[in-house]
Protein backbone atom coordinates (compact mmCIF):
# COMPACT_ATOMS: atom_id res chain seq x y z
CA UNK A 1 0.00 0.00 0.00
CA UNK A 2 3.00 2.52 0.90
CA UNK A 3 3.69 1.77 -3.10
CA UNK A 4 0.91 3.38 -4.68
CA UNK A 5 1.41 7.29 -3.79
CA UNK A 6 5.07 6.91 -5.00
CA UNK A 7 3.38 5.13 -8.30
CA UNK A 8 1.30 7.93 -8.60
CA UNK A 9 3.97 10.55 -8.57
CA UNK A 10 6.34 8.70 -10.88
CA UNK A 11 3.60 7.99 -13.37
CA UNK A 12 2.53 12.22 -13.19
CA UNK A 13 6.21 12.99 -13.11
CA UNK A 14 6.19 10.78 -16.69
CA UNK A 15 3.18 12.16 -18.30
CA UNK A 16 4.89 16.05 -17.56
CA UNK A 17 7.90 14.58 -19.27
CA UNK A 18 5.97 13.77 -22.12
CA UNK A 19 4.00 16.51 -22.46
CA UNK A 20 7.20 18.81 -21.82
CA UNK A 21 9.12 16.84 -24.81
CA UNK A 22 5.95 16.87 -26.87
CA UNK A 23 5.68 20.82 -26.77
CA UNK A 24 9.46 21.10 -27.01
CA UNK A 25 9.10 19.41 -30.37
CA UNK A 26 6.56 21.46 -31.71
CA UNK A 27 8.45 24.53 -31.03
CA UNK A 28 11.20 23.31 -32.62
CA UNK A 29 9.29 22.42 -35.41
CA UNK A 30 7.74 26.07 -35.42
CA UNK A 31 10.99 27.13 -35.19
CA UNK A 32 11.99 25.60 -37.76
CA UNK A 33 9.17 25.58 -39.99
CA UNK A 34 9.70 29.44 -39.69
CA UNK A 35 13.18 30.09 -40.61
CA UNK A 36 12.50 27.98 -43.79
CA UNK A 37 10.00 30.67 -44.65
CA UNK A 38 12.09 33.59 -43.35
CA UNK A 39 15.20 32.29 -45.65
CA UNK A 40 13.05 30.53 -48.60
CA UNK A 41 9.81 32.10 -49.01
CA UNK A 42 8.97 35.75 -47.75
CA UNK A 43 10.63 38.65 -49.10
CA UNK A 44 12.32 40.03 -45.96
CA UNK A 45 15.36 38.25 -47.01
CA UNK A 46 14.89 38.81 -50.51
CA UNK A 47 16.34 40.75 -53.31
CA UNK A 48 16.16 44.64 -53.15
CA UNK A 49 19.42 45.14 -54.12
CA UNK A 50 21.72 44.35 -57.34
CA UNK A 51 25.65 45.14 -57.14
CA UNK A 52 27.35 44.71 -60.33
CA UNK A 53 31.20 45.37 -60.13
CA UNK A 54 34.19 44.30 -62.77
CA UNK A 55 32.68 46.25 -65.94
CA UNK A 56 34.02 48.33 -67.85
CA UNK A 57 32.78 47.84 -71.44
CA UNK A 58 29.43 46.59 -70.30
CA UNK A 59 27.13 49.19 -69.08
CA UNK A 60 25.65 47.80 -65.46
CA UNK A 61 22.18 48.27 -67.03
CA UNK A 62 22.78 45.99 -69.54
CA UNK A 63 23.84 43.30 -66.95
CA UNK A 64 20.81 43.32 -64.57
CA UNK A 65 18.65 43.46 -67.50
CA UNK A 66 20.55 40.01 -68.82
CA UNK A 67 20.66 38.48 -65.33
CA UNK A 68 16.57 38.83 -65.12
CA UNK A 69 16.29 38.86 -61.16
CA UNK A 70 12.99 39.46 -59.73
CA UNK A 71 12.91 41.89 -57.16
CA UNK A 72 11.97 40.08 -53.97
CA UNK A 73 13.20 37.23 -54.92
CA UNK A 74 14.69 35.25 -51.40
CA UNK A 75 18.11 35.65 -51.56
CA UNK A 76 18.23 31.73 -51.21
CA UNK A 77 16.37 30.56 -53.89
CA UNK A 78 18.24 32.81 -56.37
CA UNK A 79 19.58 30.35 -59.08
CA UNK A 80 23.18 32.21 -59.41
CA UNK A 81 24.24 29.44 -62.26
CA UNK A 82 21.12 30.05 -64.48
CA UNK A 83 22.34 34.34 -63.97
CA UNK A 84 25.52 33.44 -64.69
CA UNK A 85 24.78 31.75 -67.76
CA UNK A 86 22.10 34.44 -69.21
CA UNK A 87 24.59 37.23 -68.36
CA UNK A 88 27.61 35.69 -70.07
CA UNK A 89 25.34 35.99 -73.12
CA UNK A 90 26.75 39.30 -73.81
CA UNK A 91 29.45 39.66 -76.34
CA UNK A 92 32.08 41.13 -74.13
CA UNK A 93 31.73 39.02 -70.84
CA UNK A 94 33.95 36.17 -70.19
CA UNK A 95 32.79 35.00 -67.04
CA UNK A 96 30.56 35.58 -64.41
CA UNK A 97 30.23 34.90 -60.53
CA UNK A 98 27.58 35.52 -58.56
CA UNK A 99 27.66 35.62 -54.83
CA UNK A 100 24.82 36.82 -51.91
CA UNK A 101 25.22 39.54 -49.41
CA UNK A 102 22.78 39.10 -47.13
CA UNK A 103 20.10 40.20 -46.08
CA UNK A 104 19.20 41.53 -49.60
CA UNK A 105 21.79 42.40 -51.80
CA UNK A 106 23.11 40.16 -54.91
CA UNK A 107 26.49 40.54 -56.44
CA UNK A 108 27.44 40.20 -60.05
CA UNK A 109 30.93 39.83 -60.81
CA UNK A 110 31.83 40.36 -64.22
CA UNK A 111 35.14 39.05 -66.09
CA UNK A 112 35.19 41.11 -69.36
CA UNK A 113 36.84 39.80 -72.68
CA UNK A 114 40.87 40.91 -73.09
CA UNK A 115 41.49 42.41 -76.65
CA UNK A 116 44.40 40.95 -78.32
CA UNK A 117 44.58 42.06 -81.82
CA UNK A 118 41.77 44.17 -84.12
CA UNK A 119 39.83 43.66 -87.26
CA UNK A 120 38.87 46.73 -89.39
CA UNK A 121 35.42 45.59 -90.65
CA UNK A 122 32.84 47.66 -92.70
CA UNK A 123 34.72 50.80 -91.12
CA UNK A 124 34.62 49.61 -87.13
CA UNK A 125 37.48 48.44 -85.44
CA UNK A 126 36.68 44.93 -84.21
CA UNK A 127 38.14 43.65 -81.05
CA UNK A 128 38.99 39.93 -80.71
CA UNK A 129 40.16 38.02 -77.10
CA UNK A 130 42.91 35.04 -76.84
CA UNK A 131 40.13 32.63 -78.00
CA UNK A 132 39.71 34.67 -81.41
CA UNK A 133 36.20 35.85 -80.60
CA UNK A 134 35.45 38.68 -81.56
CA UNK A 135 33.36 40.52 -79.26
CA UNK A 136 33.08 44.40 -79.39
CA UNK A 137 33.70 47.02 -81.75
CA UNK A 138 34.94 50.95 -81.67
CA UNK A 139 35.07 53.96 -84.13
CA UNK A 140 38.82 54.15 -83.32
CA UNK A 141 41.38 51.98 -83.40
CA UNK A 142 43.39 50.67 -80.58
CA UNK A 143 46.72 49.69 -79.60
CA UNK A 144 46.74 46.52 -80.64
CA UNK A 145 48.04 44.75 -83.84
CA UNK A 146 46.08 45.13 -86.43
CA UNK A 147 44.76 42.05 -88.74
CA UNK A 148 44.02 41.29 -92.06
CA UNK A 149 41.51 38.35 -92.51
CA UNK A 150 38.93 36.60 -93.11
CA UNK A 151 36.40 36.89 -90.28
CA UNK A 152 33.82 34.23 -91.05
CA UNK A 153 36.85 31.82 -90.79
CA UNK A 154 36.59 30.96 -86.80
CA UNK A 155 39.58 28.72 -87.09
CA UNK A 156 41.44 31.23 -88.56
CA UNK A 157 40.58 33.76 -86.05
CA UNK A 158 41.34 31.18 -83.37
CA UNK A 159 44.70 30.42 -85.08
CA UNK A 160 45.98 34.28 -85.28
CA UNK A 161 44.72 34.67 -81.21
CA UNK A 162 47.24 32.16 -80.56
CA UNK A 163 50.28 33.81 -82.30
CA UNK A 164 49.56 36.90 -80.98
CA UNK A 165 49.29 35.30 -77.06
CA UNK A 166 52.43 33.18 -77.76
CA UNK A 167 54.65 36.90 -78.87
CA UNK A 168 57.19 38.01 -75.73
CA UNK A 169 55.70 40.99 -74.03
CA UNK A 170 59.17 42.39 -75.63
CA UNK A 171 57.75 41.99 -79.45
CA UNK A 172 54.14 42.53 -79.07
CA UNK A 173 54.07 46.21 -78.92
CA UNK A 174 56.56 46.69 -82.38
CA UNK A 175 53.84 44.09 -84.51
CA UNK A 176 52.47 46.80 -86.62
CA UNK A 177 49.57 44.49 -88.63
CA UNK A 178 49.42 40.90 -89.62
CA UNK A 179 48.32 39.28 -92.61
CA UNK A 180 46.50 35.70 -92.46
CA UNK A 181 45.49 34.74 -96.12
CA UNK A 182 45.37 31.62 -95.15
CA UNK A 183 46.23 29.37 -91.60
CA UNK A 184 49.33 28.35 -92.72
CA UNK A 185 50.36 32.12 -94.65
CA UNK A 186 50.43 34.08 -91.27
CA UNK A 187 53.13 36.92 -91.73
CA UNK A 188 53.62 39.58 -89.20
CA UNK A 189 55.02 43.20 -90.49
CA UNK A 190 57.13 45.25 -87.34
CA UNK A 191 57.26 49.02 -86.93
CA UNK A 192 60.52 49.39 -88.44
CA UNK A 193 59.72 47.44 -91.42
CA UNK A 194 60.70 44.14 -91.12
CA UNK A 195 58.45 40.82 -91.77
CA UNK A 196 58.35 37.78 -89.81
CA UNK A 197 56.85 34.81 -91.80
CA UNK A 198 55.26 32.43 -88.72
CA UNK A 199 52.97 30.02 -91.35
CA UNK A 200 50.95 28.23 -89.41
CA UNK A 201 49.82 28.80 -85.50
CA UNK A 202 51.77 25.10 -84.81
CA UNK A 203 54.56 25.11 -82.39
CA UNK A 204 53.61 29.29 -81.39
CA UNK A 205 55.38 29.63 -78.14
CA UNK A 206 58.73 27.51 -79.80
CA UNK A 207 58.97 30.12 -83.24
CA UNK A 208 58.40 33.06 -80.06
CA UNK A 209 61.02 31.85 -78.31
CA UNK A 210 63.25 31.65 -81.84
CA UNK A 211 62.16 34.92 -82.64
CA UNK A 212 63.57 36.80 -80.48
CA UNK A 213 67.64 35.83 -80.90
CA UNK A 214 66.55 35.79 -84.69
CA UNK A 215 65.94 39.43 -84.64
CA UNK A 216 69.04 40.67 -83.64
CA UNK A 217 70.54 39.51 -87.19
CA UNK A 218 70.28 42.29 -89.75
CA UNK A 219 67.91 41.39 -92.30
CA UNK A 220 64.28 42.38 -93.64
CA UNK A 221 62.65 39.02 -93.75
CA UNK A 222 62.99 36.73 -91.15
CA UNK A 223 61.42 33.04 -91.28
CA UNK A 224 60.17 30.61 -89.09
CA UNK A 225 57.50 28.58 -90.28
CA UNK A 226 60.32 25.70 -89.67
CA UNK A 227 61.40 26.87 -86.39
CA UNK A 228 63.71 24.31 -86.38
CA UNK A 229 65.35 25.68 -89.45
CA UNK A 230 64.81 29.39 -89.07
CA UNK A 231 65.72 31.60 -92.17
CA UNK A 232 66.52 36.00 -92.55
CA UNK A 233 67.38 37.34 -95.48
Amino acid sequence: MTDAPSFQVRRQQSRRRRVRRSLLATLIFLVAAGLVWLIGFSTVLGVNQVRVDGTDLVAVDQVTAAAQIVSGTPLARVNGKAIASRVETIPEVAQVTVSRHWPNTLIIHVTERVAVYQVLSGGDYRWVDATGTAFHSSLDPQPLPMVTLNTTDTQLMADVATVVTALSADLTPHVESIMAGTRDSITLSLDDGRQIIWGSSEQSDLKAQVIGPLLQFPGSVYDVSAPANPAVR
